[in-house]
């Protein structure tokens, strides 16, 4: 669909269902809406065309006889849905719809209630945001549809939120905080229409909106969304906090708006892929939002931390470098210079981090600062202070304020740990609009996560070129339409077939011989040599490993004879796959059709690891090298990218490909469903795919 502004910046609004009782939601909707002051024309519906908040009120849409640009529903499911063929009647095209009894009540009746409101939507081409929602807020055009009687002043973000009651709490918590403001809040409600890619694209092109908050239970289009997400984040960045990580959280956010579980791991890669930031708590969602919207954004991993407590500062520095984090190496002359100016007689610390001592005043705190943001390459600095018996805190406050001021630097963090104590110096902070925290645990994961977007959003230049691997399956278009042609939907390719279908999308592939009687035993060994691996063939097995339909170390006839008798003893046995035993790192490498984003890969660890580490990293095509590069950071799989117990490592570069391949043939080829290559075996000849199992 396509949004019209008229929903989110009408000139014209008729509230319905605008009751006396001033408890009522559409009397609450009516009276926020007044004292916004809102300069387009205001109608409200009453079916008494009684007097209400000293306005007068009309019994329906039609006695008003004057454009509606937008009509606020504030009456029982039931009923607005029979009130849309009236407001198709006077011509209005956007509707916000407050009730909730409809899909995520799950029963007959409400299901039969969303699809009827369904039917007259589209039949009259009207927006809908909800139902079950709690409206929006435009602080530019002065318009409060919300239940909320107080809202956050005019500012630089904006909020999405599929949750109402997330939503109100981060409005009272931005409320709260002196110099922060709001330009939109969205309440989704159960995204019946109007769904979390329409409000992202009408808020890209909202140039009062510096940074965007998103709150998600599922996606309604997953590909369309991550389109949207990548062309916002060129221009302002995104956090998206998500519900749902657990089984548990997933079949919660079900039955609150009647969300579809997606897919965890798939959201997360299509997201960071995109540049976006996933929060993983509330909390993080709040600091990001607070950070961003104060422009206090790291320029680089690069750290320098200034303190007047040494186990506090050591603690700090722990928590920086086990988030990714580095500490800047401080020059020769400037640790001189902090020598001279402190003297013998306070033999403070000058390598990085710098202890002040407990004894340290502002003056201190203000000469440190000054010399320490003339070194090169500083991304950062955390400025550490636990009051003290001399601490002057809130001097030490303006002294960090005015640095920041004096050299355009915002991206220093003051981090004054207590309470009461150093309650003014956050005040001091919070009216100046310089962010400032208490604690410091949660900092250092916010700081990776901005720099690591900002990363993605560098690294897209490099993006991914799949023109020769398109080329490849145009050659053997033919050849890869005959092979999944032969199979029935919801089949196993065999094995064999497999094969051929990776091997004719550019994949290197171990050749296979089929054993289906002992005759051609010799022919067999001559072929491949010792040692052999011996593979059930059976298009009624499914998992071979699940009936011991997997003999390796094969080092002679006699034992190659014995395992092809044991395996025609297996129901369903067919014959038997014999290929060379190779040696070598494993890996599982396979992609599936996910209904949410698309084609997914994954890659992971694969043979004697795969069970110890349990460990699969998610790409959502199309991707690039740095995706891949940033997906493997902190995992087991990277370590084997270099040398590890004399066997080969993995070509970074070489892996990409074959995951692009892979990829590209499940994006190129509806019919397939599912790839699993298990295992791929990285040998000195390359990587290659010696087994795989194709779902149609």
């Amino acid at each position: 669909m396509s949004l019209s502004d008229n929903i989110f910046s009408p000139s014209s609004i008729a509230i319905v269902g605008v009751s006396e009782n001033p408890q009522k939601v559409g009397h609450i909707v009516a009276s926020n809406m007044q004292k916004q002051r809102f300069s387009g024309k205001l109608y409200f519906i009453n079916p008494k065309g009684v007097m209400i908040l000293g306005q007068k009120t009309f019994v329906d849409l039609k006695s008003i006889n004057k454009k509606i640009d937008l009509v606020v529903l504030a009456i029982p499911a039931a009923m607005a849905v029979d009130y849309i063929d009236e407001i198709a009647e006077i011509g209005c095209k956007n509707i916000v719809l407050y009730a909730a009894g409809f899909k995520e009540y799950h029963t007959e009746q409400t299901d039969l209630l969303d699809n009827k409101l369904l039917e007259k939507l589209q039949k009259y081409k009207i927006n809908l945001l909800g139902p079950n929602c709690i409206g929006y807020i435009n602080t530019s055009k002065k318009i409060n549809t919300t239940f909320f009687t107080s809202i956050p002043d005019r500012g630089n973000i904006s909020i999405i939120s599929q949750s109402g009651a997330l939503g109100s709490a981060l409005l009272d918590y931005i409320v709260t905080k002196p110099g922060f403001g709001i330009s939109y809040f969205i309440s989704l409600g159960n995204k019946l229409d109007i769904d979390e890619t329409d409000c992202l694209l009408h808020l890209l092109d909202d140039d009062k909106t510096k940074v965007i908050g998103i709150y998600l239970e599922d996606v309604s289009d997953g590909e369309r969304f991550v389109t949207a997400l990548a062309e916002t984040t060129k221009q302002k960045p995104v956090i998206i906090l998500k519900s749902g990580k657990s089984k548990e959280g997933s079949s919660a956010a079900k039955s609150h708006t009647g969300s579809m579980i997606v897919d965890d791991g798939s959201f997360s890669s299509a997201v960071r892929q995109a540049g976006a930031i996933r929060a993983k708590t509330y909390a993080e969602f709040e600091m990001l939002l607070k950070l961003y919207s104060l422009d206090t954004i790291p320029t680089n991993k690069n750290v320098l931390v200034l303190s007047n407590a040494g186990g506090m500062g050591v603690l700090l520095v722990d928590e920086l470098i086990s988030n990714g984090l580095k500490l800047v190496t401080i020059s020769k002359d400037t640790m001189l210079k902090l020598g001279q100016t402190f003297g013998e007689m306070k033999k403070i610390s000058v390598h990085n981090p710098i202890d002040l001592l407990g004894d340290a005043s502002a003056f201190d705190y203000e000469k440190a600062v000054n010399f320490t943001l003339s070194e090169k390459n500083i991304g950062a600095v955390i400025v550490l202070l636990t009051p003290q018996a001399t601490t002057e805190i809130v001097k030490t406050a303006k002294v960090l304020v005015k640095m920041s001021k004096t050299f355009h630097f915002k991206q220093i963090y003051p981090i004054f740990m207590g309470k009461e104590a150093v309650r003014p110096a956050h005040i001091i902070f919070e009216k100046e609009k310089m962010a400032s925290f208490r604690y410091f645990s949660a900092l250092p994961k916010a700081l990776k996560k901005m720099i690591d977007a900002n990363d993605v959003l560098l690294s897209r230049k490099a993006s991914l070129n799949s023109h020769e691997i398109r080329l490849i399956l145009a050659k053997n278009k033919l050849n890869i339409t005959e092979i999944l042609s032969q199979n029935k939907e919801n089949s196993v390719i065999n094995m064999q077939d497999s094969l051929r279908l990776l091997s004719l999308s550019g994949v290197i592939t171990a050749k296979l011989d089929l054993m289906i009687n002992d005759l051609n035993i010799d022919d067999v060994i001559k072929k491949f040599g010792f040692p052999l691996v011996a593979k059930i063939a059976s298009s009624k097995i499914s998992h071979k490993t699940e009936v011991k339909g997997v003999v390796t170390g094969i080092e002679n006839r006699t034992r190659l004879a014995e395992v092809f008798r044991k395996f025609l003893k297996i129901p369903g046995c067919e014959g038997c796959y014999i290929q060379k035993q190779y040696s070598g790192h494993e890996l599982i490498i396979g992609a599936k059709r996910d209904k949410t984003f698309g084609t997914v890969v994954i890659v992971g660890l694969g043979g004697i690891y795969a069970e110890l580490f349990d460990e699969i990293v998610q790409l959502v095509y199309p991707f690039s090298i740095s995706d891949l590069n940033f997906s493997l950071k902190n995992t087991k799989l990277l370590r084997l990218t270099k040398n590890f117990r004399n066997m080969t490592p993995i070509n970074i570069k070489e892996l990409f490909n074959i995951l692009i391949k892979v990829g590209t043939l499940v994006d190129k080829y509806p019919q397939i469903k599912e790839i699993d290559i298990n295992p791929i075996i990285i040998s000195e000849m390359g990587m290659m795919a010696v087994d795989a199992r194709v779902v149609v």
